[in-house]
């Protein structure tokens, strides 16, 4: 008498011994198909964990009170997408300038001032330094240097006067405090910049807070410094946004925590739009940047003395009109632009 219990499988296991059997079959025969959507799983848990850090850490980037709206302001021409932002640099050296800011204190001057157009599509942008010395008009006080426009009235009297001076809406403000950028660059692992030398120096910390800020040294003095700052800005584009670093998140998520330690934004930019920019430049990095100083007749002095830039008003409207309408292609080829030089030739 055969032994059925022992010989074969009864009848009411056969089928649950059969679909166990089934998985481990399948991985044997389908190695690479399980390895890869293993790691497909891997990596959707990966990012769906970075993108939770980068939110978070996108809330934290700190803002101030935007009271820019007025009845006569410049109307807004851009194209739907497209961006006028305000750059503002300032130095502390070592003071928290931004909570000064938040707290709508005064007296705290701009070294840098950039207005930034991001075209329709995000992938052409202008850049253009506004001398900070420029003599104008600034509402409620008269003729005086740009920078002082800043110190009287903060963020909204500055965009008052570069809009009233340039006529072109400024959509957003970015207030970059200059000591933030010694964390940038320790992440980067130092930004390479080319010298006069000829030299190529890696800058982080403190060299590369030097280098921006030099300017007694320089040749043409203020100008040279703006061509500096923006070299300086140039590189550290490039660095942040190419392959290399736009594939690393870990990498990523460091430098967005270093913003969230150097910028100071204006409340009416949502975390939404802040993370739709910041993922688009991580996917597609930051297109062409033409770099650029506003139109300006040299430098003078002020009836009071002072060294002052003379800014060519008309012809900047007529840039800044040209940029806003995404036609700068047109613009540049019959006008003359104070394009930042190659990284070679900046001083």
């Amino acid at each position: 008498m055969v032994d059925l219990g022992h010989d074969a499988p009864r009848a009411e296991d056969a089928t649950p011994t059969s679909h166990r059997a089934k998985v481990p079959g399948f991985v044997r025969r389908h190695k690479a198909l399980t390895v890869l959507v293993s790691i497909a799983l891997i990596l959707l848990i990966a990012i769906g964990a970075w993108l939770i850090v980068l939110n978070n850490q996108i809330k934290d980037i700190p803002r101030f009170d935007a009271d820019f709206d007025r009845p006569d302001r410049p109307a807004r021409v851009q194209p739907e997408g497209a961006l006028n932002i305000l750059l503002v640099g300032v130095d502390g050296r070592g003071e928290d300038v931004r909570k000064r800011i938040q707290e709508g204190q005064t007296g705290i001057l701009s070294d840098t001032m950039m207005i930034w157009h991001l075209s329709e599509d995000h992938q052409t942008s202008q850049i253009v330094s506004v001398p900070r010395d420029s003599w104008v008009d600034i509402p409620g006080h008269g003729m005086a240097k740009m920078n002082a426009a800043f110190s009287w009235g903060g963020p909204d009297l500055l965009v008052q006067t570069l809009e009233d001076t340039m006529n072109i809406y400024i959509d957003h403000v970015a207030i970059v405090d200059f000591e933030g950028f010694r964390d940038i660059t320790k992440t980067l692992g130092g930004v390479p910049v080319e010298m006069a030398d000829g030299t190529t120096q890696d800058l982080e910390g403190e060299d590369a807070l030097a280098y921006v800020r030099e300017r007694h040294s320089l040749p043409r003095g203020d100008f040279d410094r703006i061509n500096r700052q923006q070299n300086f800005l140039r590189q550290v584009l490039w660095e942040v946004t190419r392959n290399g670093t736009r594939a690393n998140p870990i990498k990523m998520t460091g430098l967005i925590g270093d913003l969230s330690k150097l910028l100071l934004l204006d409340d009416d930019w949502s975390d939404g739009d802040l993370r739709g920019l910041g993922l688009e430049l991580v996917r597609k990095g930051a297109g062409h940047i033409d770099w650029m100083t506003a139109p300006t007749n040299g430098t003078g002095t002020s009836s009071d003395g002072q060294s002052i830039v003379n800014l060519d008003i008309p012809k900047s409207q007529e840039l800044f009109a040209a940029i806003s309408k995404d036609d700068f292609g047109s613009y540049k080829k019959d006008h003359p632009v104070a394009f930042l030089p190659k990284p070679e030739n900046v001083p």
